[in-house]
């Protein structure tokens, strides 16, 4: 989905292209629950409730921003699929199993947010992580390796977007993003 698809407020997006590879590391296709941890704008709780409609998607965000800006998008996009909820991960995360989990902020609980996602992911389950400060990717990873979880991937992404100056043109870059995945 392409990011002006999405209503928006001040509380940050994850960018179409990340989404994108974030989605895919998931790999959604034949889950049937899913977790986005931290939602913010709610873009990747609503591009996969999109395009996998069968899917039950569990939506966590603490801010009342978020909160409002997810609202919006879900009635935009008349969404039946998502269940959101206002609160602080994980405590206020319902106790279930989950086939897949994104965090996308952690609000300094990753490590309570990592205990979570093993006790609660499905054998085979994925985890997607999103960062764009290293220290908190290589946090993440001691977590993931300290948890049993299996084939660890971290790759970082960076896009640049074509504007306008004056006559000509140049590339503006976004703030690099690390993802990483891993298998329960």
């Amino acid at each position: 989905m392409r990011d002006d698809e999405f209503l928006r407020n001040k509380v940050p997006m994850t960018k179409s292209e990340v989404r994108a590879i974030s989605i895919d590391k998931l790999a959604l296709t034949n889950k049937k629950t899913f977790l986005d941890v931290g939602a913010g704008t709610g873009s990747v709780s609503i591009q996969a409730a999109r395009e996998f409609p069968d899917l039950a998607v569990t939506a966590i965000e603490m801010k009342d921003d978020g909160i409002d800006i997810i609202k919006q998008n879900i009635n935009k996009f008349n969404l039946q699929n998502i269940n959101l909820i206002q609160g602080v991960a994980p405590h206020d995360i319902p106790n279930q199993k989950y086939d897949a989990i994104f965090v996308g902020g952690s609000g300094e609980q990753l490590e309570p947010i990592i205990e979570f996602a093993n006790e609660h992911l499905t054998d085979e389950g994925t985890i997607v992580l999103n960062f764009i400060l290293f220290e908190n990717a290589m946090q993440v990873e001691k977590l993931l390796t300290d948890a049993g979880f299996k084939k660890i991937e971290m790759v970082e992404i960076g896009v640049l977007r074509w504007h306008q100056l004056g006559k000509g043109h140049f590339f503006k870059p976004n703030n690099p993003t690390i993802i990483v995945n891993a298998r329960k």
